[in-house]
């Protein structure tokens, strides 16, 4: 029961967060979805400075300096679903986006 109201409370604090970064910054996504090796950040404007990997428990499991077209290996991590948070290079919160690893 913990674990579901711990859950329920990063979706619910991820969600509306991604919901309103999503309207400001529809350019930005991560791809492919869903990944099994890699994924890689389709960033028209070169605004993304890092990208940090969230189990939905909220544990940061990866984090990445980003570089434009650089594909950021993911084969590592165990097949589920995972919140991929987008930040500029002050970290800065620009999207999350939810990708199912396979």
């Amino acid at each position: 029961m913990k674990y579901m109201l711990l859950l329920s409370f990063f979706l619910t604090l991820f969600a509306g967060s991604a919901a309103s970064q999503t309207a400001l910054r529809p350019e930005l996504s991560v791809y492919p979805n869903p990944a099994v090796e890699y994924i890689a950040v389709n960033d028209p404007n070169e605004s993304v400075g890092f990208v940090a990997i969230f189990n939905l428990v909220g544990k940061k499991v990866k984090e990445f300096e980003y570089s434009k077209g650089a594909n950021l290996p993911v084969g590592d991590l165990p097949k589920g679903m995972y919140m991929v948070q987008l930040q500029d290079r002050q970290h800065n919160v620009l999207k999350t986006q939810m990708v199912d690893k396979r």
